[in-house]
């Protein structure tokens, strides 16, 4: 996964120069708005500037847009700084600056969409670097959510290609090879028609790393070149340049040792003149390594002090444990193995080495290994049976990162499901609403009519029959629009308790799946075990319940309507509750049950009672639910 400023909230990508932008920033007749744009642009030049450019440029802008009430603007700018704060990797500062975002943005505002859509992919890219990856899919998917409502032109379809990358990512993080390789998929085909070429290099540059992964060296390189070519395309030097060196890592994976120093001679020339202390100290150690194995030692302890010597400005903890893993392979090829076991105990014993579990393991099984060909029978032991601990943990983690993914993936789909109907019930509503102001029209117009009907034919007493008879069939005609809008509202509530039904029927499907695969792990921890056996158990008792939903609710739609039109008729002063109360103790059901239906307290429902005994005067001493049976 790759920062970039690839991924912008522009349509257009026909910006003014760095200088041209300096001298329109200054000028005296600028707009507001068009001074907001040049300072976020400025600020996007300034993106891999050391001197903290960006973030200057990115808070006059959103200082500007506050003062002007310009919440898309606002929205933009918080995102832009998001972005740097994932470039300079401070995930968390990034989500501040994300949730920032959010409060300017309107998710009923189309214009907003994209930058809404910006803000969960860079949440989630900040989300995924801190490993709360069934967060993160979350937030893309939700980016996913809003790219699909935008309208699809080419600079949304870009969007969602990119996001469709992003997620092929955190699926092959979590061992999900098959759908990660769709979601590429799905990626290249919206990217390719519309010549996205920075989207389709993207793709290419996972299928490249994916490859790397397998060991299929020769497809890795294939892919390499497919995204060299793209970024060229799309003038993206520096995505070039990464992947020449992904070459040299390749050419020193096959022992070429050759190669991969002539491939990488003149990308470190470029990053020395950058400048960037991160990116140097990678290309030290990655001479350091190759020397190592070809056996230079001296060559690898010059490279290895140069890494040393850069690492000292910056505060990055890997830098400083993949150097001191080196030196310990410098140790090892100079047959100094007390010093190279030395070297990775350091390691182990930082609080920093915490934060990366894999590399931990690895650093234990190289301990195993050296101790052994100490004979060192007892650490050799020791750290072997760390090492295994350590093994066990990542894959039960792992194995739990998919659990959440998967369950992260169910409650993302339930929740718009069940946000998808509130919007219908809402739209339904608003509906209503409009047929009952027409219908209130309707009936002005025709009392209108009524009331100067009246006048006439109270001075043509002739024709006083005629008004009447016409006076009882406009009544008639009220009635039967009462009448119809009766029908459909029972109508409508059938349809509700139908596809409530098959609602809870489809998800009793998913749930009987998911237990009968649960049944099919093979647990051997019995604390494991149980967890699984106690989730077979609550799957159970959901689906139980789901089944009495169902019955509960084909009684009431049974029983309702006649017994909801006599409490209509005989008390009026009931409100909805209160009907939905007495009919549920027509039925026979407890307090607790009615308190699950209807989703309130089981005290809540006693107040209901308390109530419907004093409206519908309920004698004392006489059971509420008798008395509500017979009428």
């Amino acid at each position: 996964m790759v920062v970039s400023s690839g991924y912008s909230q522009d349509s257009s990508t026909d910006y003014p120069t760095k200088k041209e932008l300096l001298k329109l920033i200054n000028k005296q007749n600028i707009s507001a708005k068009d001074k907001i744009n040049n300072l976020r642009m400025l600020g996007q030049y300034y993106m891999s500037d050391p001197n903290d450019s960006a973030s200057y440029y990115f808070n006059k802008g959103l200082l500007l847009s506050k003062k002007e009430k310009d919440s898309f603007n606002a929205m933009r700018l918080y995102n832009r700084m998001a972005t740097l704060q994932i470039y300079y990797e401070e995930d968390l500062d990034a989500i501040k600056f994300t949730d920032s975002a959010f409060t300017y943005a309107n998710p009923k505002n189309q214009k907003h969409f994209a930058s809404i859509a910006y803000s969960h992919q860079i949440k989630a890219e900040a989300l995924y670097y801190l490993e709360k990856n069934d967060l993160a899919l979350e937030n893309y998917l939700e980016a996913n959510k809003y790219l699909l409502k935008d309208s699809q032109n080419d600079v949304t379809k870009t969007y969602l290609a990119e996001n469709y990358s992003d997620l092929a990512t955190l699926y092959l993080e979590t061992d999900n090879k098959k759908t990660a390789l769709v979601c590429i998929n799905k990626s290249l085909n919206l990217s390719k028609p519309i010549k996205a070429w920075w989207e389709v290099g993207e793709a290419y540059q996972f299928l490249s790393n994916y490859y790397f992964e397998e060991e299929d060296y020769n497809r890795a390189k294939i892919y390499m070149d497919s995204t060299k070519t793209m970024f060229e395309r799309a003038e993206y030097q520096e995505g070039v340049q990464i992947m020449n060196k992904h070459l040299s890592y390749i050419y020193l994976k096959e022992k070429k040792y050759k190669k991969a120093l002539d491939n990488y001679i003149p990308l470190m020339k470029e990053d020395k003149k950058q400048g960037v202390i991160f990116t140097l100290v990678d290309d030290y150690l990655f001479f350091s390594k190759v020397y190592t194995e070809q056996g230079n030692v001296q060559q690898a302890i010059k490279y290895l002090d140069s890494a040393k010597f850069v690492a000292k400005e910056s505060i990055n903890h890997l830098h400083t444990i993949n150097i001191s893993r080196q030196q310990a392979e410098i140790f090892r090829a100079q047959n100094k193995n007390t010093a190279a076991i030395g070297e990775l105990k350091n390691i182990l014993n930082s609080a920093e080495i915490k934060e990366y579990a894999e590399t931990e393991k690895e650093i234990t099984k190289e301990l195993y290994e050296l101790h052994e060909s100490t004979n060192n029978t007892a650490a050799t032991l020791m750290y072997y049976k760390r090492y295994n601990e350590l093994k066990d943990s990542l894959s039960d983690a792992l194995a739990e990162n998919k659990f959440n993914i998967l369950q992260s993936e169910f409650n993302y789909n339930e929740l718009n499901s069940k946000l998808e109907s509130q919007e219908a019930q809402i739209n339904y509503a608003l509906e209503e609403r409009k047929r009952l102001k027409e219908r209130n029209f309707f009936i002005i117009g025709v009392f209108g009519l009524l009331v100067v009907f009246f006048i006439i034919y109270y001075f043509k007493q002739r024709k006083l029959n005629k008004v009447k008879r016409e006076n009882l069939l406009a009544k008639q005609e009220v009635l039967n629009v009462k009448q119809k809008a009766f029908d459909d509202v029972v109508a409508f509530k059938n349809k509700q308790i139908t596809d409530f039904a098959i609602h809870i029927s489809e998800k009793n499907d998913l749930l009987d799946k998911i237990k009968e695969r649960m049944k099919g792990i093979k647990v051997i921890n019995d604390s494991h075990k149980q967890i699984v056996q106690d989730t077979i158990h609550f799957i159970n008792s959901d689906m139980d319940q789901n089944r009495e939903k169902i019955q509960l609710y084909q009684q009431v739609s049974e029983s309702n309507d006649s017994f909801r039109a006599k409490l209509d008729q005989l008390y009026t002063n009931l409100n909805e509750k209160e009907k939905k109360v007495a009919t549920m103790l027509r039925l026979g059901q407890t307090s607790k049950q009615i308190a699950l239906q209807l989703g309130i307290s089981s005290a809540s429902v006693d107040n209901y009672r308390y109530n419907l005994r004093k409206k519908l005067e309920v004698p004392k001493g006489k059971s509420l639910k008798v008395f509500i049976k017979n009428i």
